[in-house]
This record gives C-alpha cells, sequence and structure tokens, in this order.
C-alpha cells in the first residue's frame, strides 16, 4: 500500500494512485478492478502522464506493466528520466513497437516480445496472460494506435478481456489515448467501457496557450462534485505539475512581499532601489506537485499606476500585510481594489508576527474587516538576528507552506 499526501498533509492509503496533484485528491487514486481513459486532444500529448502514472507506482512497490506500440522500450525509458521520472525493477514493458519496426528485439527479465503486433489474437493474449503474474496496474501506451491498426470493434472486445482479466487478479488499468477525431457513438462506447474518464486539451486561441485536465467521470465517488478543470504544464525535470500562471502578491511598503517572494520560491529576482521594491518580484513555486508563478507589486503610493498592469490576469491574491502597522491596513485593502483583484481567491498574510508589538490574529481580521471565510496564514522570520533591512528577509517555512496550501486549495 503506497501512501499520498495532498494540500491537507494528510496520508492516504491509495494503491495504486496518479502521482498528479489533485486527480489523487479528486478520485482518490486508482482503486483495484477500475480503468481509466486518458484522452487527449491532438493538440497535447498525454504520454507525460504515463511516465509519471508508472514512476510514482513502480517507485511505490505497485509492480506495473506497460503495453507499448508507440515507441521502443529503450526511448520510453529515455523519455521518463528527461522528465526526472525513472523506473525500477517493478516495471515490465510489452514491446508492440520492435515488431512494427522490424527492429530485432530480445526478451529480457523486464520486456515481453509481441512478435507479430498484427496478430490481433496474439495482441490480447499477451497482454491477458501477463496480468496473470500479479501486476497491480496495466498501462496501454497507445490505445489509439490500436485502434489504428485494427478497429474499434477488437478495441471494445481487448477492453472487455482487459477488465475480466483485472477483476480475476485485483489490478488495475489506465488507457492513454488520443482523440483524431474518431465517430461519436465509438468515443461514447470506449468510454462507457472505462470506469473513470479524464480529458485533456489545450485552450487555444490562434496559438496552444495553456493546457487543462478535467475528471468527466468517475464511478467509484459517492459524490461527484468538486471535479474542475486543472491547469498544468509539463516540466522537465518534474513531470505533471497542476499550474497557477499569475498569482498576484501586494501589500504596504515594507509589509514583506518580498520575503514572502523569496522565502517560497527558490529563484526570485527582484528589482529594487535602496532596498524598496520599485517594479516587480517575481518568483516561480513548486510545492506538493503544485507550480505557481509570484508577481509582486510595488508598495509606495506613487507607483499605483501600474497597480492595474500588474492585477491583469490575476487569478488569485496573497495580500501580505505588518503585523505592527494597523494603520497600514487601510492601504492594503485600497490595493486590492487599484490591482482590481478584489473578489478573486485571496489568503492574507500577516508577516512579522514574531516582532514586538504585533497584533493576533483576530485583532488583525477585525481591523482589515474580514469575512470568516478568508484564510488569513502568520508568518515568521527564521532567525530575528539575521534580518538586514536591505535583503529579503528569509521566513520560516510552515507559514509559507500554510499560506501556499490554503491559496492553492481555493484555485482548484
Amino acid at each position: 500500500m503506497v501512501e499520498y499526501k495532498g494540500l491537507d498533509g494528510l496520508p492516504e492509503e491509495i494503491d495504486p494512485y496518479f502521482g498528479i496533484a489533485k486527480l489523487d485528491e479528486q478520485l482518490k487514486g486508482i482503486p483495484s478492478k477500475k480503468i481509466v481513459l486518458i484522452s487527449a486532444s491532438p493538440s497535447v500529448g498525454n504520454e507525460v502522464f504515463g511516465y509519471q502514472i508508472i514512476s510514482k507506482n513502480v517507485n511505490s512497490n505497485v509492480k506495473t506493466v506497460v503495453f507499448l506500440n508507440r515507441t521502443s522500450p529503450q526511448s520510453y525509458l529515455t523519455e521518463m528520466k528527461e522528465y526526472d521520472l525513472p523506473s525500477n525493477n517493478n516495471l515490465v514493458i510489452i514491446d508492440a513497437y520492435s515488431g512494427i519496426t522490424g527492429i530485432k528485439s530480445d526478451e529480457t527479465d523486464h520486456v515481453r516480445v509481441i512478435d507479430n503486433p498484427y496478430d490481433k489474437e496474439e495482441v490480447k493474449s499477451k497482454i491477458v496472460s501477463e496480468l496473470k503474474k500479479g501486476y497491480g496496474l496495466l498501462v496501454i501506451d497507445s490505445l489509439s494506435l490500436l485502434i489504428d491498426f485494427f478497429d474499434f470493434d477488437y478495441v471494445n472486445s481487448l477492453v472487455a478481456a482487459i477488465k475480466k482479466s483485472i477483476e480475476e487478479n485485483d489490478s488495475a488499468a489506465v488507457f492513454l489515448f488520443t482523440d483524431w477525431g474518431y465517430e461519436k457513438e465509438s468515443l461514447q462506447k470506449l468510454s462507457s467501457n472505462s470506469n473513470s474518464t479524464i480529458e485533456i486539451k489545450g485552450i487555444e486561441k490562434r496559438v496552444i496557450f495553456g493546457q487543462y485536465f478535467a475528471v468527466l467521470n468517475c464511478d467509484w465517488l459517492e459524490s461527484k462534485q468538486g471535479f474542475s478543470a486543472v491547469l498544468f504544464k509539463a516540466m522537465k525535470p518534474g513531470g505533471i505539475k497542476v499550474y497557477f500562471p499569475k498569482i498576484l502578491v501586494t501589500g504596504p511598503t515594507d509589509a514583506g512581499k518580498s520575503s514572502f517572494i523569496h522565502s517560497a520560491s527558490k529563484n526570485a529576482v527582484s528589482v529594487d532601489k535602496l532596498g524598496g521594491t520599485i517594479a516587480l518580484d517575481h518568483g516561480n513555486v513548486d510545492f506538493e506537485g503544485y507550480r505557481a508563478d509570484l508577481f509582486g507589486t510595488p508598495g509606495q503610493e506613487r507607483f499605483d499606476p501600474l497597480l492595474k498592469m500588474l492585477g491583469g490576469e490575476a487569478i488569485g491574491v496573497f495580500l501580505v500585510v505588518d503585523s505592527t502597522k494597523p494603520e497600514q491596513f487601510p492601504r492594503a485593502i485600497e490595493m486590492l481594489r487599484k490591482t482590481e483583484t478584489y473578489g478573486l481567491p485571496v489568503v492574507v498574510v500577516a508577516n512579522k508576527s514574531d516582532l514586538e508589538g504585533a497584533l493576533g490574529k483576530e485583532e488583525i481580521r477585525e481591523k482589515l474587516h474580514l469575512d470568516s471565510n478568508i484564510t488569513l496564514i502568520q508568518t515568521f522570520a527564521q532567525d530575528l538576528s539575521k534580518v538586514d533591512p536591505n535583503e529579503p528577509t528569509k521566513l520560516k517555512e510552515a507559514g509559507i507552506h500554510e499560506a501556499l496550501s490554503a491559496l492553492f486549495k481555493q484555485l482548484t
């Protein structure tokens, strides 16, 4: 049994699982005897989903078998490593690609060769017989190529045989599929033979400028509420990350916006002058399978004309306030209005909560006139003896992680 920790930090027993933030949170993993169809549009590849699912499971001692007709086993494993998603001895590949290309391939402890990948019965029997050897997970890469090789009738019969086999052997299956404009009726039948369908598409406007996945259906959850489209990035290294393209970090002068961004990100940069940020901070955050781009604003009123521009296209906000300066609180609320982010998901970060004279959470909440549903997180310096007024102060990890978790949960 493997363990997955989501944004709540609470472990859940899942065997096997996706290893992809939000999918495991929404679907609670992949139960045994279930089939998941991952359906992608031609403009968006789904192979990285396969790499990540395989890597997370084999490295959690879930024995996994992959039917592969898209590329050679050697190329497949190399591509996985490029995303920093290595495999191990728990992975076995059924090689249907070498026979297609005419390249000789020998069976090893971790490669099973299909001599004639054009033989329907050999393909089916090889997959079904291999499943009897105690695998927890089967991945088909790719189901659409099998359709192109044969037809939908054969693939539906193959899916039925696989379903029977995983039920008998207490395993699960994931099918990677690309919709190349097949007939709607055929697609509906394929989806109906699966227990869950996950759609992967690009957001297109002349060019693709974003990618998302969405759970279309799932028959093992009592409650179907909470499914939503989720933006993602396929990163090298790193694999699939739930992606938030723009989160604004705003607040009054010297509240600690730069400290927050530099503490949350390993590669943050600032444009500053005389110790005060005058243009913006920027940082990339990687946290619990999530990726976010943080953009900080200047706090000085003379730069207010920039605020609307910086707030454009933001999808969430960290509002940073100085816990020792309640006189700045009206300015903080004013900045939300001027960035035109008022009404977006927001987490208030009460910085400098470890300084003398700092207000408590309830006092801050009262003076900011915060609704009860707005999250307020206190942050503290790692070491007050090392605070440099001309450098961003490093903040304790616990507060940063609590703030990130709170906003990311709202955004998904």
